[in-house]
């Protein structure tokens, strides 16, 4: 599994790749916020984990085009009113920030499970 992390907080980024590398055995980037838009031009990716303030932002485009072409997004926030969803992504998990390693996992692998189904 190809999974790339767009994070505003690139401490938080770095310990999702290596939550999510040594539990899962994928393969993870991390993409800057500036840079992601770039980056999913040139890649595709089976997950996108992100940061919920960049649907709205410059990369959130790139980030509705990956959805809508049924690209798996889960996306990361400290603001308790996404855990509901993020407008315009629907169907996309969210998991509030600071994550639990567990539920992130989990829902990775939820993800995986999907697309082999």
């Amino acid at each position: 599994m190809q999974i790339l992390i767009v994070d505003v907080e690139y401490l938080v980024a770095l310990e999702a790749e290596q939550v999510l590398a040594e539990a899962t055995g994928s393969a993870v980037e991390i993409a800057t916020p500036r840079d992601a838009s770039d980056v999913l031009s040139q890649r595709s990716f089976d997950l996108i984990l992100a940061d919920a303030s960049l649907a709205a932002g410059a990369a959130g485009p790139s980030l509705r085009r990956h959805h809508e072409s049924g690209g798996a997004i889960i996306f990361s926030s400290v603001n308790r009113g996404h855990l509901a969803g993020v407008p315009g992504f629907e169907g996309a998990a969210v998991i509030s920030k600071p994550f639990d390693d567990e539920l992130l996992v989990t829902l990775v692998r939820n993800v995986r499970i999907r697309e082999k189904d």
